[in-house]
C-alpha cells in the first residue's frame, strides 16, 4: 500500500497543478466598419453650418450599430468579435436625406429642410 499511495500522490499533484495552471487561449477584437464618406458640396458656407449642426444634434439613435459574436470551448478557448459601424455611415445617411434632388450639392434650403424635419 505505501507503494502505491507513493506513486499516486506525486500523479495527483500533476494532475491538479494540470488543471490549475492550464490557461485560457482568449482572442478579443474591435473591428471598426466604416463605409467611404460621401463627397458633397455646399452652395455656401451658411448651408454647410446648418447641416454640421443639425447633424450634431441629432439623435444618437441610428448612428451606431454594434454587435458581438463569441465562440467558446469551455476552459481551453475563447474568441471575441465586436463589430462597430464608424461614423462615415452616419454622416453618409445624413447626406442622402438632406440632398433632395441627390445632385450632390448641399443648398442653403435643403439645409434647413434637413436641419428642421430630417435629422429628426
Amino acid at each position: 500500500m505505501k507503494i502505491a499511495s507513493a506513486t499516486l500522490l506525486p500523479l495527483a499533484a500533476s494532475a491538479a497543478c494540470a488543471l490549475v495552471l492550464t490557461g485560457c487561449i482568449t482572442h478579443e477584437s474591435t473591428v471598426v466598419r466604416d463605409t467611404e464618406r460621401t463627397k458633397v458640396e455646399f452652395e455656401n458656407d451658411a448651408a454647410a453650418r446648418t447641416f454640421y449642426e443639425a447633424l450634431s444634434k441629432a439623435p444618437c439613435k441610428d448612428r451606431r450599430n454594434e454587435s458581438t459574436t463569441k465562440y467558446e470551448i469551455p476552459i481551453l478557448f475563447e474568441h471575441r468579435r465586436h463589430v462597430v459601424t464608424g461614423s462615415n455611415t452616419a454622416f453618409n445617411r445624413a447626406v442622402e436625406l438632406c440632398d433632395a434632388n441627390k445632385d450632390g450639392r448641399i443648398t442653403e434650403q435643403e439645409a434647413r429642410i434637413f436641419a428642421e424635419h430630417g435629422s429628426q
